[in-house]
């Protein structure tokens, strides 16, 4: 069966306006001639389409018994169906459904249908005016009627499908009607990694045009090749239909004064058949080019004229003079070579795949505010009003076909290879370029997305070259084959990047851009810094976007009233196909608040970037990474602060430096006071003029230093006005009992601790991860000691570490020093036995203290978690936090909280009260509200119980985090080193 039946031929937008204004705007809904169907329709479901209201598509047939549906929204998300999260597969592919992949069938008696029905009323002035329906988004199959008329099918869920339903509407009272299938033959291009969902997703409206109209146009709005600077104007229409006498089409282009700049017009004769009209190309000198960091915008108006010079149709479109071109193996705008900081965005919300206006804006809110550039629509093209914002907002857009037929894999089965498959690629790839063809944002078009490659991507890429002058063409399995304009292989390491970069046969003609890298499940992000330092130093290597920007998961409340968030598994019966929570790897959560690796993506992604080269006077090389934008634009804020806490030094500056130049800027001497034993350097950069979402007091960009002060000053200590007591198990040699003023500080003994809560990362680490410490029982360690000696100043203690099949793994030694003015200091020595422990989540401390000590300062980075593979972000401070505050809700509950470069950490309750910890060396540590086994055993957030205590993690070292989900474990510099290793804290009472 083909793809479609009777749908208009794929073009731009042609929204009717009813002003120049409003079609400046775009704001295509407010228009006379727009109609919106979205609302509430009648909705049946059946499960198996035998059932299914065969006649419920006539006007006669009663709906009054039927449920109410939101449109648009998908039906599961509204208690219809069973949501399905896989990721490579099929979902149909299953003995749940008693089927195996066969294309282009899929499961009969379990294919759900949804049967929706409304009416509507056509406006009075629309008489004797063509009226078509469109349909944004329905999945995955559904036949449509107009009063009772059949008018075609579609299966193409991701693109506009339109029936022109002129001769099919009446005055007064209409009615729509859709059958839509939950599988279908395009089920099986249509295999991405998200939520497998059903129904309308996106909206469903009217538009009317006179009966002869703009049927399509495309507009050329590129640059010289030469110096970039002069703009290069060309158009091409379409107006189809008939009409008396002869129309005029016209076009004006207005600057943003509203300054008319470029008009013209030419006859158009009624033939009743279409009219291809091209206007001469016109050149504008100094054109104010488009791009992500300047979005400037022209508007397009386009008119058409009946014989007596009345405007029937006007529409119209921003546009934006760039060019997107590969230049000498690299991947240039407007002829600069730039880096892609991207990040991949499937569309979710609540309501499953049906995106707001204000989350879309919210989106890139947030993407400009964390200095990301670049968006991939993954893995289809998106609602048109995403492609407006990226264009009025500035963000690259990478649109792609809504092809991925992952579940067939890449071998001599994959659809790619199968040509009676082509037309279906093809109409898919076509459908995408026509419909956005106009817009500026988009400066790479892609063919799809891990659908093996083949002769079905061979003549799609030959199909958009021959149409397609001023974007290149990526397709990430092309690999190096010839039809893709880009190497963009996916999750490649900073070794296979360098290859690559140096292969001389065959010889590298085109740039390496990530489609995907830096896998953000979970608690992830580790290694960006080592990712950025390649992209900054190797030009061929253009960086990449980010899986991906948001969660793809629902917010549920449980039976007893606590809330958490849902993933693959959890719908449906118990055997559904699932892959689990692998759909939760956003920058941002569901709802949009963004993760802690957020902010070491805008660290890592900012275009302002110093280096200290001069300690005793404050001189900095400063490299300004902006394409397109001198750093006069923005204020250099810089401070130098003591380790007190207190400002020493302070000013502003204004730094002129050219795109990507490099300039030396001397702050002066700054003498540190003698009670600091370092100071830190902040750097912080602000724009000068205000932009969407950025004010002129946002900090775009940050940097810090260290400067060594007077190394042998010491805080003076307050002396204690009560007793410390101390007590040593002698069965385990764990500290106990921490007493001060006959108040018992410990919940739980100290004891050595060799793993965390494992995160995402950690189960599916190549090298050591969950795996190697579960293995050797680290999750469960047993302290017996061997001996144990105390004294009324403290003890020592020579213990064996086991795991629970009472193998030994290690021995540590602990010494108990109990100072005169309270203060205990403990000396680990840990011995780990290589033969059983591979691989080291941590060496450190832990223990239970009683939650009332919740509150929480520190004198290190913050102040959000960091780990050694991510705290580019984390600046150096004193901060002052809560533990709630410091627990982050991660979809599945996991290791979280961390803090590094710690100098010394405080636990209080309300009145102060509470224990000091600090060291001779940096270290880390983590508050956590929960208990390590309860965090770790938790699948979800409702699992988690607060027990009246706060889990207390004092360490020598901890592991990164990596991105093993998918992409390079945790680098080998920032494992912890299986081999002895002594540490020391000190505990003190706060008062």
């Amino acid at each position: 069966m083909p793809s479609e039946k009777n749908k208009l031929a794929p073009h731009t937008y042609i929204w009717p306006y009813a002003n120049a204004d409003a079609a400046g705007e775009g704001s295509y809904e407010q228009s006379p001639y727009y109609m919106s169907l979205n609302g509430k329709w009648k909705f049946h479901w059946v499960k198996n389409p035998d059932h299914r209201p065969k006649d419920f598509y006539k006007p006669s047939f009663y709906t009054g018994g039927w449920a109410d549906i939101d449109v648009p929204g998908n039906w599961e998300r509204q208690g219809y169906g069973t949501a399905i999260y896989v990721n490579e597969t099929y979902e149909f592919d299953d003995p749940l459904f008693n089927f195996k992949k066969n294309p282009p069938l899929v499961p009969y008696a379990e294919n759900e249908v949804g049967s929706y029905r409304r009416t509507f009323t056509v406006p009075a002035d629309w008489k004797d005016r063509r009226i078509v329906i469109c349909c944004e988004g329905v999945i995955s199959f559904y036949y449509i009627w107009v009063n009772g008329q059949m008018l075609g099918y579609n299966q193409g869920s991701k693109t506009p499908a339109e029936w022109d339903i002129t001769d099919y509407v009446q005055e007064g009272e209409n009615t729509v009607a859709l059958e839509v299938y939950r599988w279908s033959a395009g089920s099986y291009l249509e295999c991405q990694d998200m939520w497998r969902l059903s129904g309308i997703e996106r909206d469903v409206y009217l538009y009317s045009t006179p009966r002869q109209f703009i049927a399509d146009y495309k507009v050329t709005s590129s640059l010289d090749k030469k110096e970039y600077k002069e703009g290069l104007f060309g158009l091409d229409v379409t107006v189809e239909g008939s009409a008396t006498g002869v129309s005029t089409l016209a076009y004006s282009l207005e600057d943003t004064a509203g300054k008319t700049i470029l008009q013209n017009e030419m006859p158009v004769k009624s033939r009743g058949l279409s009219n291809f009209i091209t206007f001469d190309e016109q050149y504008l000198p100094d054109v104010k080019r488009w791009s992500a960091e300047h979005p400037n915008l022209y508007t397009l108006i386009l008119t058409l004229k009946d014989d007596a010079g009345h405007i029937t149709h006007l529409t119209g479109c921003k546009v934006g003079f760039r060019i997107s071109e590969i230049k000498d193996g690299r991947f240039c705008i407007n002829g600069v070579p730039v880096l892609i900081k991207g990040a991949n965005r499937h569309e979710h919300s609540q309501l499953g795949r049906t995106v707001s206006k204000e989350l879309m804006e919210e989106d890139i809110r947030l993407m400009k505010q964390h200095n990301l550039n670049t968006v991939r629509n993954s893995h289809y093209p998106t609602h048109p009003y995403w492609y407006q914002f990226c264009d009025r907002y500035g963000l690259y857009v990478i649109d792609e076909a809504n092809i991925e037929s992952h579940g067939m894999g890449y071998g001599q089965v994959s659809l790619a290879k199968d040509s009676t498959w082509l037309p279906a690629h093809m109409d898919r790839t076509q459908r995408m370029y026509e419909r956005a063809k106009n817009h500026p944002g988009i400066v790479i078009w892609s063919l799809g997305n891990e659908a093996g490659n083949g002769i079905n991507f061979e003549r799609t890429y030959d199909w958009m070259k021959s149409v397609e002058t001023t974007r290149p063409i990526q397709y990430e399995r092309a690999e190096q084959n010839y039809n893709t304009d880009i190497y963009c292989r996916m999750y490649r390491s900073v070794e296979e990047l360098l290859a690559y970069a140096r292969q001389t046969e065959p010889k590298v003609y085109r740039p390496f851009i990530m489609t995907e890298y830096l896998h953000a499940m979970g608690n992830s992000g580790g290694g960006l810094k080592e990712y950025m330092d390649i992209f900054e130093t190797e030009p061929i290597v253009q960086g990449g976007c980010i899986w991906d920007w948001v969660d793809q998961s629902f917010r549920e409340i449980d039976a007893d009233g606590r809330w958490y968030w849902t993933y693959g598994g959890d719908y449906g019966p118990k055997n559904v196909p699932s892959f689990g929570n692998f759909c939760c790897n956003g920058l941002v959560n569901a709802v949009r608040e963004p993760h802690p690796h957020l902010l070491e993506v805008k660290k890592a992604y900012q275009y302002i970037k110093a280096t200290l080269v001069d300690k005793s006077n404050l001189t900095l090389s400063i490299k300004n990474w902006y394409d397109f934008t001198n750093l006069n634009a923005y204020t250099l804020h810089w401070q130098v602060v003591g380790d007190h806490g207190k400002v020493i030094a302070d000013g502003t500056r204004r730094v002129d430096a050219v795109p990507h130049a490099t300039v030396e800027v001397t702050l002066g001497a700054v003498r540190l006071p003698s009670d600091v034993r370092e100071a830190y350097l902040n750097l912080s950069w602000t724009p000068v003029d205000a932009a969407p979402f950025i004010n002129t007091d946002y900090e775009v960009a940050y940097d810090q230093f260290v400067l060594s002060g007077n190394k042998n000053y010491r805080t003076p200590e307050t002396k204690l006005s009560g007793k410390v007591e101390m007590n040593i198990d002698p069965e385990t040699g764990a500290l106990r009992s921490y007493i001060y003023n006959g108040k018992e500080l410990l919940v739980s003994p100290v004891t050595l601790s060799l793993y965390r809560p494992v995160t995402d990362n950690d189960n599916r680490e190549k090298v050591g991860g969950a795996k190697a410490w579960k293995k050797a029982g680290l999750d469960q360690l047993i302290q017996r000691a061997l001996t144990v000696k105390t004294s009324t100043r403290g003890g020592r203690a020579e213990v064996e570490l086991l795991n629970v099949r009472g193998e030994k793994v290690g021995t540590a030694s602990f010494i108990y020093t109990l100072k005169k003015n309270g203060e205990l200091d403990i000396q680990t020595h840990f011995a780990p036995d290589t033969t059983v422990i591979t691989s080291l989540a941590r060496v450190g401390l832990t223990f239970e203290m009683p939650d009332t000590y919740g509150q929480v300062s520190y004198l290190g980075r913050g102040e959000h978690e960091t780990y050694m593979d991510r705290n580019q972000s984390g600046k150096i401070g004193i901060y002052h936090t809560d533990v709630e505050r410091m627990f982050h809700y991660y979809a599945r509950p996991q290791a979280t909280g961390n803090r590094t470069d710690v100098r010394w950490m405080q636990l209080a309750d309300k009145t102060g009260e509470g224990l000091a910890f600090r060291s001779d060396a940096s270290f880390q540590f983590s508050v956590i509200p929960f208990t390590d086994e309860n965090l770790d055993a938790a699948t979800h957030i409702n699992q988690l119980r607060r027990e009246g205590v706060i889990t207390v993690h004092l360490d020598a070292a901890q592991a990164g985090v990596g991105t093993a989900t998918c992409g390079p474990g945790v680098l080998p510099q920032y494992r912890v080193p299986v081999q002895d290793c002594t540490f020391r804290f000190t505990i003190r009472p706060l008062k």
